[in-house]
């Protein structure tokens, strides 16, 4: 009988693609829970457990994070530049 390698982690998710990876979640069956909150930072920590098939669900969550992060960095430097 072998067993499943169940994986844990936790991810901080911006406020703002919180119903985004919900959704994700729910579609990829991961079990996740809520663990905290910075509301200074509007952001969400999750621990999510995962199998090894499922690690490609993680980075795609990941990869959104990411890309949410840089697209925000990007809106600031822009922001930074009309300043000036």
């Amino acid at each position: 009988m072998s067993s499943k390698l169940i994986t844990k982690k936790e991810l901080s998710i911006p406020a703002a693609i919180i119903t985004e990876v919900a959704e994700v979640l729910l579609e990829n069956e991961i079990i996740n829970d809520i663990i905290g909150a910075d509301t200074e930072i509007d952001e969400v920590l999750i621990e999510v457990q995962f199998e090894r098939e499922q690690r490609d669900v993680i980075h795609q969550i990941e990869d959104m994070i990411s890309d949410y992060q840089e697209t925000e960095e990007e809106e600031d430097e822009d922001d930074d530049e009309e300043e000036d």
